[in-house]
């Protein structure tokens, strides 16, 4: 609810476009983890056909995918419970993989869990620093009619 999945997003439109990473995957995690949908969303995105069956066999093929030479930032959006990556196939043999993971999490204890290296820390905006911000990155006045729209639906009336 206060921007989460907007900045993981802006944050892979970014690298993509500095070209910061060969391969840059956007997995929407969801309240209820299912596996499966995970490993499919990251194979899909890396354009590896899953051909195993079991969770441990789909885990070790995605695994060995992302062990390539390409750099590789992957956003896991919308965790909201602890994750044990290596289910999915997301290994840590830093001496293989390169890549990086960007999570995006509403709840610090998941973050803690996962022993995350850095924290960025959102706090909800008040309707003038909103206004600001908008203003900012649109590019438009505080008198245009569509900062108003975009304001009223962001932050109620103005």
């Amino acid at each position: 609810g206060i921007g989460k999945t907007t900045l993981a997003k802006a944050v892979g439109d970014v690298t993509k476009e500095q070209k910061l990473f060969d391969e840059v995957i956007m997995v929407v995690v969801s309240r209820v983890v299912n596996i499966t949908s995970l490993q499919d969303q990251t194979a899909d995105s890396l354009g590896v056909k899953l051909e195993e069956k079991s969770e441990l066999g789909r885990a070790k093929q995605l695994s060995f995918s992302l062990k390539s030479e390409k750099k590789i930032l992957l956003i896991l959006d919308g965790v909201w419970e602890r994750l044990d990556l290596t289910t999915i196939g997301i290994s840590f043999d830093y001496r293989h993989i390169r890549c990086k993971i960007l999570m995006a999490t509403r709840d610090e204890q998941v973050h803690n869990y996962m022993m995350c290296q850095k924290k960025v820390q959102l706090n909800v905006l008040n309707q003038k620093e909103g206004i600001d911000l908008i203003k900012k990155h649109v590019g438009v006045g505080y008198d245009s009619t569509v900062l108003i729209d975009i304001a009223k639906k962001s932050f109620g009336r103005v």
